[in-house]
């Protein structure tokens, strides 16, 4: 029986961890180079590290975001000296992504810190059967899908149509 309340209390723990997420994406961090990176830098940092030779386009759909938006940020991690962008054999315009030896030293790091977070989910959740990782993967990709969908809404400008108790008067449809 699906219990609404229940579901509800869910949805906000989820946004609480978006809300931290969020703020977590804002801290810069040693990941064993010269300087602090955020977040977000050592994501795409990694994107680019599991992925070798890929570009762009394959970037931006990995991480979930515009290609304009990865663009930017395979930029100024370029200019940091973490990720070196090469002009492609075949096609000019294609840009292929590869890590700089500091940016293997962050993506390794990165890596080591990862597992000590995984481990620390596992330790806390406890061992899952297969019932309970499908519940939990379709629990996700709900979210994942309704968020993607709500994503392209915004992009087109479109609002979401909220229940009203009363029309607007000719008052208030002409501001």
């Amino acid at each position: 029986m699906f219990d609404d309340k229940k579901f509800r209390n869910l949805y906000q723990i989820w946004m609480r961890i978006v809300n931290k997420l969020n703020e977590s994406e804002k801290i810069p961090r040693n990941f064993g180079i010269d300087f602090l990176i955020t977040p977000s830098d050592i994501h795409l940092i990694q994107v680019v590290g599991d992925n070798p030779e890929s570009n762009v386009r394959t970037i931006s759909e990995i991480l979930g975001v515009t290609p304009g938006a990865a663009s930017q940020q395979l930029s100024k991690l370029s200019k940091r000296g973490l990720i070196v962008k090469e002009r492609g054999l075949k096609n000019e315009k294609e840009v292929t992504l590869s890590l700089t030896d500091q940016g293997r030293i962050a993506y390794k790091n990165h890596d080591i810190i990862h597992e000590m977070i995984y481990q620390r989910l596992i330790h806390r959740i406890g061992p899952l059967n297969d019932d309970e990782l499908q519940v939990l993967l379709r629990v996700l990709y709900a979210i994942e899908s309704v968020y993607d969908e709500r994503i392209m809404e915004v992009r087109r400008g479109e609002t979401m149509k909220l229940p009203s108790d009363k029309k607007p008067d000719s008052k208030e449809q002409a501001s």
